[in-house]
C-alpha cells in the first residue's frame, strides 16, 4: 500500500509487506553496478520493477558495498536527480538512498517521497535537520560506520538487543530534530558491520525491532550471508530465490522489503499470504471443567479442576461486514463444546486433552488455527507451585 505522499504503508493483516525495488545508478554496486547508469536503462528497469509489483523504487547513486569509494554529493546528484525526476513524471513512487543531506533535499525537491539513509543520520550532521524540514518519510538504518571499520565493529554480546538499542537512539535523535514519529522507518542494517550469525539473529528477533513502534524495512537482497548458503562460485543473482524465501518467512514482522528481483519476491509473498493464518481471533480464557484425567489412581478416582484457554484464529472481516453469525464462531457454543471435550472419558495426559480440544475447535470451518492451553493447577507435584500447563498450536490440514 502507499500513502498519498508515495510512502509505503503497512497494510491490513495478511496483505503483506510492500516491496521496494532497488535501482542502483552506480558503476560499482556489488551486484548490478553499471547496468543502469544511463537514464534510459534506469527508467526502463524502474518501470519493470514497478510492473513486477514494486510499490517504491529506491534510487541510489553511491555504492555501500565493502571497499567502495565515497562519492561526493555533487556527483551523486548528477547520477540520481535525472532518474528521480523521470520516475516521478511517470507516477512512480521514489525513495532516495543517500547519506548526504544535500542530496536528500534535492531529491525530495525533484519528487522523492522517502529518504533512505543507511547511516541513520550519522554520516552527515545536517541530515536530521534537513529531513525535518522536508515533506518526506525517513528510514533510520543501524550503522556502525563505513566499511573500513566493520571488522573491529562487528562485535556484539547479543546482536538483536544492541541493534535495537542503537537504532532506538537514532530514532530519538530524529524525533528530537523534529521528524514526526509517523514519518519514521527503521532498518536493522543487515550486512553492515555484522557477521552472518548476527544477521540471522536479528532476523529471528525482528519483533524486538518492531517494538520500537516505527515501521520496519528489511534489505537482505543478494547479501553475502545469503550467498553463504549457495555453492561456491554461485552467481550473485542466484541469491534472489533465497531473498524471496526469506522475505516470505519474515513477512508478518516487516512493513517493507527492499529487493533487487521484485518478481520472485512478489510471488513468494503471494504464497505466504495464501498460507497465512489470520491475525483476527476469538479468545476464551479461564474455562473451567472438572474431569478425571491423570496417571495416578487418586486423580482418576477423585477428579480435579482443569482450566482451559483457547485462541481461535479466523478472518472476522466477512462476519463484521455482514453482521453474520454464520461467518464466525458462536463463542458460547464453542465454550460448551470445549468443556464437554475436557469432561469426556479420562486419559493420562493433559497433552491428549489439549489435542482433543484443538480437534473440536477446528471442526468450525472458519477457524484456520487454534492455540490451546490446558492448566492443571492441582497437579500432584511435591514442591510449591502455581500452575502446570501445556500449550499446543494446531492448524487446519
Amino acid at each position: 500500500m502507499t500513502s498519498p505522499s508515495g510512502a509505503a504503508q503497512p497494510g491490513p493483516a495478511n496483505h503483506g509487506p510492500a516491496l521496494w525495488g532497488i535501482l542502483n545508478v552506480t558503476p560499482d554496486s556489488f551486484s548490478d553496478g553499471g547496468r543502469f547508469e544511463g537514464l534510459d536503462a534506469a527508467v526502463a528497469q524502474a518501470e519493470q520493477l514497478a510492473a513486477d509489483g514494486a510499490a517504491v523504487i529506491d534510487v541510489g547513486g553511491e555504492s555501500t558495498r565493502p571497499g567502495a569509494e565515497p562519492v561526493p554529493p555533487q556527483l551523486e546528484q548528477q547520477r540520481v536527480l535525472p532518474v528521480v525526476g523521470a520516475l516521478v513524471e511517470r507516477g512512480i513512487h521514489v525513495s532516495i538512498d543517500t547519506m548526504h543531506a544535500s542530496t536528500a533535499a534535492a531529491a525530495v525537491e525533484a519528487g522523492a517521497a522517502i529518504v533512505n539513509d543507511v547511516s541513520g543520520g550519522l554520516a552527515d550532521p545536517a541530515m536530521l535537520d534537513t529531513v525535518a524540514a522536508l515533506d518526506a518519510d525517513y528510514v533510520v538504518m543501524h550503522w556502525r560506520g563505513s566499511s573500513e571499520h566493520w571488522a573491529e565493529r562487528s562485535e556484539y554480546a547479543w546482536a538483536p538487543r544492541e541493534v535495537v538499542d542503537e537504532v532506538g537512539a537514532r530514532l530519538d535523535a530524529a524525533r528530537s530534530a523534529g521528524i514526526a514519529h509517523s514519518r519514521l522507518w527503521v532498518d536493522p542494517g543487515l550486512g553492515f558491520a555484522k557477521r552472518p550469525e548476527h544477521n540471522w539473529q536479528v532476523l529471528a528477533h525482528l519483533a524486538e525491532l518492531r517494538a520500537l513502534g516505527a515501521r520496519v524495512l528489511v534489505g537482505a537482497s543478494r547479501k553475502r550471508f545469503l550467498g553463504a548458503l549457495l555453492p561456491d562460485g554461485a552467481a550473485t543473482d542466484e541469491r534472489d530465490l533465497l531473498t524471496a524465501a526469506l522475505g516470505a518467512l519474515i513477512a508478518d514482522d516487516v512493513d517493507a522489503l527492499r529487493v533487487h528481483d521484485v518478481r520472485s519476491s512478489a510471488r513468494a509473498l503471494a504464497v505466504q499470504a495464501a498460507l497465512a493464518v489470520p491475525r483476527d481471533a476469538i479468545t476464551l480464557t479461564g474455562l473451567r471443567a472438572r474431569a478425571h484425567h491423570g496417571v495416578f489412581e487418586h486423580e482418576r478416582r477423585d477428579g480435579q479442576e482443569f482450566i482451559i484457554d483457547v485462541v481461535a484464529r479466523l478472518d472476522l472481516r466477512a462476519a463484521a461486514a455482514g453482521d453474520a453469525l454464520d461467518r464466525t464462531v458462536h463463542y458460547g457454543v464453542l465454550a460448551e463444546q470445549v468443556v464437554a471435550a475436557v469432561e469426556r472419558d479420562p486419559v493420562d495426559l493433559i497433552e491428549t486433552v489439549a489435542e482433543r480440544i484443538a480437534s473440536v475447535v477446528l471442526e468450525h470451518s472458519p477457524v484456520a488455527e487454534v492455540e490451546v492451553t490446558v492448566h492443571k493447577p492441582q497437579a500432584p507435584i511435591t514442591v510449591p507451585f502455581d500452575d502446570v500447563s501445556v500449550t499446543i498450536v494446531r492448524g487446519r490440514a
